[in-house]
């Protein structure tokens, strides 16, 4: 993939991931800008009524759309919080050529952090767990960036 084709599709994909996102907070009552003025809030919404999810008894159908809409859901919450932002990130053994990632993370500074294959957490979480709450999802997320900051 080429540099301007990358730039450009980043652009398509983080405004999808967004466009998910808003559109599932609005239909479900709340502002579709959450996840960018009030992630904290916004990720408690979502666990809410998201959690009621089994993925082991989901069709392939429901699945993929699950799956799609936590990963905008939590890449979206990392841009926010962490001042990130999603990327294309060349991989050869991936039969598309690469994957999506959340990276460039600025909160906290000063800070080493590493690229989060948000998808493939995800994916992960649906595969081998009886439910999948977007809290955990973060907190794993935060975690494998290197950003997880204990509150106590």
């Amino acid at each position: 993939m080429s540099t301007d084709t990358a730039a450009l599709d980043v652009t398509d994909w983080a405004a999808a991931c967004r466009g998910r996102a808003g559109d599932l907070l609005a239909g479900l009552g709340h502002a579709p800008g959450l996840l960018r003025t009030d992630p904290g809030a916004a990720v408690r919404v979502l666990d809410e009524n998201l959690a009621h999810e089994i993925p082991a008894l989901l069709d392939g159908e429901e699945w993929t759309r699950l799956h799609t809409l936590l990963t905008a859901c939590l890449g979206e919450y990392l841009i926010s919080v962490h001042g990130a932002h999603w990327a294309w990130l060349e991989d050869s053994a991936s039969p598309v050529g690469g994957r999506w990632v959340v990276t460039g993370f600025t909160r906290p500074t000063a800070r080493r952090t590493a690229a989060v294959d948000v998808g493939a957490l995800v994916g992960e979480a649906l595969a081998s767990e009886p439910s999948v709450g977007l809290t955990a999802l973060a907190d794993r997320a935060e975690r494998a960036a290197g950003v997880h900051v204990v509150h106590g």
